[in-house]
């Protein structure tokens, strides 16, 4: 639940707005849901509304007008109250619970104080109200509000937790790097165009898409251009650069002028300063030309995989944070990079899962380290490799990095969480359901090619392989694999690398010692992934899978016929 405090000094102005039609009629059923005394006007319900606002004006200010040159000069106070969209829609008695608990621990009206203010709660949404109060308190002592904005957050998320909202991050690093949300006029504009989301998110998810990867200003410019946003340059008087404007084909305000969102509306990620930081620190270059899709997802697997090694060893130090933060923005760049190289129903879910973890921004100036430049390098490097088909090697390689991503946010996840990081551990946890949903169905159809190999291996064989599981891995964790689904797909996996010559205990022990299994879905499926990138085995749509043969008929004996024995007259042909 967010929260906006402002203050005024016309009480009527504010009603009027609160229980009007909004600037683009967006409210609808206004009423109000409670006041300091029962029997109040209500102007969204009266047949005379203009009157019951004056009404309602009048005495609500009844203190402030006794309390004459001493009353404040803004003597309003106006709080407006959203549910989170994914919330649940609150009843008007449990919003009144949420008003009340809101206004004392402002200082407007305390519980149990007789002299608070007055006040009232106006309802124009199903996810939102309005509380306007005026200031004067009934003794005609002014509402004591120092520091009320921060006391009325604290209250929010005690609010959150009572009444099961989703939790927002109200820590300094949350408010700094949440992205702003679209308003709601935003929101009813795309809904009346009939566009999936507001032009805010689109350009969002453009701006990060252009940057990810990106080596220089030059080329993150002409990305744009790619994706068919607009640039605008602001510049100082020496003509410099000091900040850059953003806008798509078309939209416009109500006036007809291009609908401009600089980048400090869009993301604090995505200023000039720190889209500039980021291009600074670098990105590790490609020693090795990629030759396509598959081999470009394997390097960027193999980055992801020491990503995940070093976020799983990390302390709480301040040297530790910065890698954090450096290993988090780095793995948004390829979140970022991923829809651009995958198409159809893998490209839309890739994109929802960038779009979940871009709730929350990264700051890149205190990250460019070699984490950063190595992920941003992987970035870097899906994008040399071109399109993925979806099918054969591309989607063994595509299955094998979603793997490791999966794992790698659930860590980042984890870090955040630990560290109070809200806003990032929200956006990181929804990002990882999204990649899970994602890995699930692009690796449905590799993963049962080698399910039906392994089924159809000799028992002495998968014997043999469950010994090598045994040797390998912690007695839990190998009870564990194969006990799974996904043994067979592992034991299939197991055949070709013996078949290779590499023995099965120690490509299984070189697999775990990457670590962080115990948090996979399936931890079968994660070892075959990893044991079939280090040993480089061939694709799983090439595994040979045993014929199978009719049983042939039995032959019945006939009496060979001469070489010379002439043709039966009736078939002899016609001249």
């Amino acid at each position: 639940m967010i929260a906006s405090i402002s203050r005024g000094d016309r009480t009527r102005g504010v009603l009027a707005y609160v229980y009007g039609p909004g600037d683009t009629d967006e409210h609808t059923h206004q009423h109000t849901v409670a006041g300091f005394e029962e029997l109040l006007p209500d102007p969204g319900l009266a047949t005379n509304p203009e009157q019951a606002l004056d009404q309602l004006a009048k005495i609500l200010d009844l203190r402030v007008v006794q309390a004459g040159k001493r009353s404040p000069k803004e003597h309003v106070w106006h709080c407006s109250l959203r549910a989170a969209p994914e919330d649940r829609h609150l009843s008007d008695a449990e919003w009144e619970q949420v008003a009340r608990r809101v206004l004392a621990a402002s200082g407007i009206a305390p519980a149990g104080d007789p002299d608070g203010c007055r006040w009232v709660v106006v309802r124009h949404a199903d996810d939102h109200v309005h509380i306007v109060a005026t200031t004067v308190r009934a003794d005609l002592t002014h509402a004591r509000l120092h520091r009320d904005w921060h006391r009325v957050m604290t209250e929010l998320s005690s609010i959150e937790k009572d009444f099961g909202l989703r939790q927002v991050d109200r820590s300094p690093s949350g408010r700094r790097t949440s992205p702003r949300r679209a308003t709601r006029a935003e929101l009813h504009k795309a809904k009346r165009l009939g566009k999936p989301e507001p032009s805010r998110q689109t350009l969002r998810s453009a701006v990060r898409e252009s940057l990810a990867g990106a080596v220089t200003e030059e080329e993150f410019l002409a990305r744009l251009a790619d994706h068919g946003v607009r640039v605008k340059i602001h510049r100082l008087p020496s003509g410099d650069a000091r900040g850059y404007s953003f806008a798509l084909p078309g939209e416009r305000k109500a006036n007809g002028e291009p609908l401009w969102f600089p980048g400090t509306q869009l993301g604090p990620d995505l200023t000039l300063p720190k889209i500039r930081a980021r291009l600074h620190a670098g990105a590790t270059p490609t020693i090795v030309a990629v030759t396509g899709a598959a081999d470009a997802h394997h390097k960027a697997d193999h980055a992801a995989e020491r990503a995940l090694h070093v976020i799983t060893s990390l302390t709480a130090n301040e040297t530790d944070e910065r890698t954090a933060t450096a290993i988090s923005a780095g793995l948004g760049e390829i979140l970022d990079v991923l829809p651009q190289v995958h198409f159809g129903a893998t490209g839309r879910q890739l994109r929802q899962a960038a779009k979940a973890y871009g709730q929350a921004a990264y700051v890149h100036d205190r990250a460019a380290d070699q984490q950063l430049r190595a992920l941003r390098g992987a970035a870097r490097t899906l994008l040399d490799g071109g399109p993925a088909l979806g099918s054969g090697k591309d989607a063994d390689a595509t299955a094998m990095v979603l793997s490791t991503l999966v794992l790698l946010v659930i860590a980042a996840y984890r870090w955040h969480e630990a560290h109070g990081h809200r806003q990032q551990a929200n956006a990181t946890r929804a990002a990882a359901d999204q990649l899970r949903s994602t890995y699930l169905t692009v690796s449905a159809k590799p993963l049962a090619n080698l399910t039906l190999h392994g089924e159809r291996l000799p028992p002495a064989v998968r014997n043999q392989h469950a010994q090598a599981v045994h040797q390998a891995l912690p007695p839990d964790l190998a009870a564990r694999v194969l006990a799974e689904p996904g043994w067979s797909a592992l034991a299939a996996t197991l055949a070709q690398a013996a078949a290779q010559g590499q023995l099965p205990v120690d490509v299984l022990r070189d697999a775990f010692s990457a670590r962080e299994i115990a948090a996979a879905e399936s931890a079968s499926n994660v070892l075959t992934w990893r044991i079939r990138r280090n040993a480089n085995l061939p694709t799983t749509s090439a595994v040979v899978q045993p014929t199978q043969r009719k049983p042939a008929r039995a032959a019945t004996p006939q009496t060979p016929r001469p070489a010379t024995a002439p043709m039966p007259p009736a078939h002899r042909p016609r001249r």
